[in-house]
């Protein structure tokens, strides 16, 4: 398995609730980012949301540029969970390793968390691994939405991100972990530019670090940060990240949303 995508338990759901963004709103959309290392495009991130009453259903996908010889990542999650309740959701991957087509699921099962992998040819299961886990976990796209409702709540949380990496010598070869990651989402203010727009965007900005290291997806380590619109849509607009190359940052390039305008800078 490749991922680790895109991040201390809250003990309480009503800790939660209470701490969410007021204006922050729920609504289905397309967002696509460019991603860069410097000025090189390394890839594209593309996020698939629909929303149906309380439920959310997400798919991202991951792709790096093709003639990029030193990156080599394509990816689809996809997750379906309620809005006021993101955690322990189930999560599937989508990858082709070594021309097959393989599909894993990591569903919470009582006081473990188990992950099967398929081919999808087939249906036939390739292996299976489980960790004990009995207390809330979050994954990438869950900890995704969560921190859109965080944004510049004033608050200091820590979130246990799952996540899995691969270990050749395991059958099938990957392991299970979950990793406290540190979310900072103070009330911090900033206007940014980015290539898709001619004047900068109002953001709120939230810091974070995540001890492990994501050998998978570029070595991504240490400090990250993100700057999301500062409007009911929190609409994340860039972030960087420490990878093996050095930092490596992704700019929102298009987008279908409905009602949702970018909030610009006004001279």
């Amino acid at each position: 398995m490749k991922q680790a995508i895109l991040l201390f338990i809250l003990s309480l759901l009503c800790f939660f609730n209470n701490l969410t963004a007021d204006d922050f709103k729920f609504s289905s959309e397309y967002l696509e980012y460019d991603v860069y290392w410097k000025f090189l495009n390394l890839g594209k991130i593309r996020v698939w949301t629909k929303v149906e009453g309380d439920s959310i259903y997400s798919r991202i996908h991951v792709e790096s540029n093709p003639y990029i010889f030193f990156v080599n990542v394509n990816y689809t999650f996809e997750s379906k969970f309620h809005k006021e309740n993101p955690f322990n959701s189930y999560l599937n991957v989508y990858e082709t390793k070594n021309g097959l087509p393989l599909k894993t699921t990591f569903l919470r099962k009582e006081n473990e968390i188990v992950a099967k992998q398929f081919d999808i040819r087939n249906g036939t299961v390739i292996g299976q691994k489980s960790i004990p886990y009995p207390d809330i976990y979050y994954h990438g796209i869950t900890a995704f939405f969560v921190a859109r409702k965080l944004c510049g709540a004033g608050v200091v949380v820590y979130l246990p991100l799952l996540f899995a990496t691969e270990e050749k010598l395991e059958r099938p070869p990957f392991i299970i972990k979950v990793e406290k990651v540190r979310f900072d989402f103070l009330e911090q203010k900033e206007d940014v530019k980015i290539s898709a727009f001619d004047s900068e965007v109002q953001t709120i900005k939230f810091n974070g670090y995540a001890s492990f290291v994501s050998k998978e997806l570029a070595g991504i380590t240490g400090e990250f940060s993100g700057w999301l619109s500062d409007d009911w849509a929190r609409v994340p607009i860039k972030a960087t990240f420490n990878t093996f190359l050095g930092i490596v940052r992704l700019e929102l390039s298009k987008w279908e949303k409905d009602k949702w305008k970018p909030p610009l800078k006004t001279n």
